[in-house]
């Protein structure tokens, strides 16, 4: 592309108070992934674009022979031609979040280019565009009945609310009924380079959830290794654990809030070994990249607050720190892989994830999503957004976290170098890490989502989903 370069525009974080937490969030999160190109267009890539779900409009500018050729288009997209996506601008607010896609990302990134020095504030290009999305296993559809929707923008008016309780069978059903709900991606791609989000109903990006994410199963993995073993392992062994782990798996997902982070903040701030580091005051965006690489010589105090229990934001991690009996690990071995995590993040290692969640508990149902029928690697998996009318949602997949336990427990059998060479019966690992991991589920839900309705969602493979109520957690 040969559009002059432009400089990026302010970060669009706005004073505290302004708007709602979870748009603030939100307006965070959209500003720390997004990437430009040398000319300036600002880009988006497809994992980000394929966790967003309501909130986001995605615009495809495609001819329309094309959406109904062998790349489809993303289930739930708007189709506005290119000729057309100049009109953008006058139809929409300037602070809509709008992704543009097109079959490689060319028509997309000069659009989104125009539309942001137009004034549009929240607008970006899929990187790559079809071809990307389909390369890295997400699912697309030729339905033709998107073109019947030509250059159709239906009202953005703000998605309907209510107060926060119980989500019953009928809400549950119209939630999933919503194609721009769901994102389906192969679960070979998950192994490749996806990540498993936490059950937690604050992320408000579709996810394939677990309890704890990828952090909490490396918990239930070492717990159960350390007592096949009869052993624990050292800090020193975690960390090379973490770091292969690393190497075979790729992304590294864990979780912390807003509210922990504030008091990691005060924290911080009341510590006299840090005033010099911390300097200024940083809005939410500088201090998310001041945490990301602290100097060199503030990162022992940083981490001792980190790991504080109330700087622990995933409460799934939080309640196993604080209940070790309860959750079946050693005193200890949740702090170890807090250590772990950010001394290896700090190091440059760009796989670890630290997600920022906004808000307090208020979901109303746990949900557990499978597939009908087997899965195996070439299977589509559902990733479900976790919110409905502004209601949370508990989003567990215990079909997909069963196969991924299975390729866990195989991985750790093969590290026992770090344990002395003892060998380790794989199928024992493995039985051990299901159970405790069925008991740490329960620990944790039995503490945040007590009373809550329980649905299993069940997908069959044209993606028609069947929901049934299976009680509530006791």
């Amino acid at each position: 592309m040969d559009e002059p370069t432009q400089s990026e525009p302010e970060p669009l974080i706005p004073p505290i108070g302004a708007i709602s937490p979870a748009d603030r969030m939100f307006r965070v999160n959209w500003v720390a992934h997004l990437d430009r190109s040398p000319s300036g267009v600002p880009l988006h890539e497809v994992e980000y674009v394929a966790r967003q779900g309501r909130g986001v409009r995605l615009v495809d500018v495609r001819d329309g022979e094309e959406l109904t050729g062998p790349l489809g288009y993303i289930p739930g997209s708007l189709w506005i031609p290119r000729d057309r996506g100049g009109s953008l601008r006058e139809r929409l607010d300037p602070l809509t979040p709008v992704i543009l896609i097109s079959r490689g990302g060319e028509r997309a990134s000069v659009l989104a280019h125009e539309l942001e020095k137009a004034g549009m504030r929240l607008v970006a290009a899929l990187r790559g565009g079809m071809i990307a999305w389909r390369a890295l296993g997400f699912a697309s559809t030729r339905d033709p009945e998107i073109l019947r929707r030509r250059d159709q923008l239906p009202a953005l008016t703000a998605e309907s609310s209510r107060e926060p309780g119980p989500l019953s069978l009928e809400e549950i059903e119209a939630h999933v009924g919503d194609p721009r709900s769901t994102r389906w991606v192969k679960l070979a791609a998950i192994l490749l380079h996806g990540r498993q989000a936490c059950v937690d109903g604050r992320d408000d990006s579709s996810v394939v959830g677990t309890p704890g994410g990828d952090a909490g199963e490396l918990v239930a993995g070492v717990a159960a290794l350390e007592s096949v073993l009869g052993r624990s392992l050292s800090r020193a062994k975690l960390t090379e654990l973490l770091r292969r782990r690393l190497d075979a798996f790729g992304r590294f997902y864990m979780h912390t809030d807003v509210e922990a982070g504030n008091a990691l903040i005060g924290a911080m701030r009341a510590d006299s070994r840090l005033t010099r580091a911390i300097g200024a005051t940083y809005d939410s965006l500088e201090w998310r990249q001041w945490l990301s690489s602290p100097p060199l010589e503030a990162r022992p105090a940083v981490l001792h607050h980190l790991c504080e229990a109330g700087s622990v934001g995933c409460g799934h991690l939080r309640l196993m720190m604080q209940n070790p009996g309860q959750y079946g690990v050693r005193d200890g071995l949740v702090l170890d892989l807090l250590r772990t995590f950010y001394s290896i993040r700090w190091a440059g290692a760009p796989e670890l994830e630290a997600v920022v969640l906004p808000g307090g508990h208020e979901e109303g149902a746990v949900l557990n999503v499978r597939v009908e029928g087997r899965l195996r690697a070439y299977s589509w998996v559902p990733l479900l957004s976790p919110s409905y009318a502004g209601v949370q949602m508990f989003v567990n997949h215990p079909q997909v976290s069963d196969f991924l336990r299975q390729q866990l427990a195989a991985f750790l059998v093969e590290q026992s170098d770090l344990w002395g060479g003892d060998e380790v019966d794989e199928a024992e690992l493995l039985a051990e890490l299901q159970t405790l991991a069925a008991r740490q589920l329960g620990a944790t839900l039995g503490h945040l989502a007590k009373g809550l309705p329980i649905y299993d969602l069940w997908f069959d493979r044209s993606g028609r989903a069947r929901v049934e109520s299976v009680g509530v957690v006791g």
